[in-house]
């Protein structure tokens, strides 16, 4: 939905980016605080559970403030990819923090188009953010994908000298899709219509 037709359903896509955000805070607490426990199952589920109330909450109130709302779903659409930047290209350097600034700057960016090219940022970020999540989703079933937030840790530890071969279809899937996403995107968005009383 959101690679397809994230412009022309912009507020269930907004929608979903205020879910989102709210779950992963809510999760982001629970690591933070029992992190060091092993056996907090069923707090984690009525931490993520809570989240994900907020979230549909958050979600049709952001759905109602399109500018803002349109502003967060870009964030999560440059933080996916921050994510594909930092698997296919960061990874070399090995450092958590150039792991974070990549997909901060990402979000940051992608947040700030949309205050000013509205409708392209918002085709770009949708059809990113939609494709990420059809990669790993297969991924979840296909395997050989590795965690962006535990690579780096791999490499140094030498659990893993080099990327997988199969993840680089993953990068080309992901690609792939984007580029057909916008492009569907840009083909079907609604045509402006000129002002002059003329043409009402």
């Amino acid at each position: 939905m959101l690679a397809f037709f994230g412009l022309r359903l912009i507020k269930p896509s907004i929608c979903i980016g205020g879910f989102l955000s709210c779950t992963m805070l809510a999760l982001l607490i629970f690591y933070a605080v029992y992190i060091k426990s092993v056996d907090e199952l069923d707090t984690f589920y009525y931490w993520m559970a809570g989240g994900a109330a907020a979230g549909i909450i958050v979600g049709c109130l952001l759905a109602y403030c399109v500018k803002v709302g349109a502003a967060i779903l870009a964030g999560w659409g440059g933080f996916a990819l921050g994510l594909v930047l930092n698997e296919a290209i960061m990874w070399h350097l090995e450092y958590s923090w150039v792991f974070w600034t990549t997909n901060v700057v990402c979000m940051l960016v992608c947040a700030a188009l949309t205050f000013k090219v509205f409708d392209h940022a918002m085709i770009m970020t949708t059809a990113v953010l939609g494709a990420y999540a059809m990669v790993r989703g297969v991924s979840c079933y296909a395997g050989h994908y590795y965690n962006e937030f535990t690579i780096i840790d791999l490499l140094k530890s030498g659990a893993i000298d080099e990327i997988d071969p199969y993840y680089w279809g993953y990068v080309g899937g992901f690609v792939v899709v984007i580029g057909v996403g916008a492009w569907y995107q840009f083909r079907a968005r609604p045509k402006p219509t000129p002002d002059h009383p003329y043409h009402k």
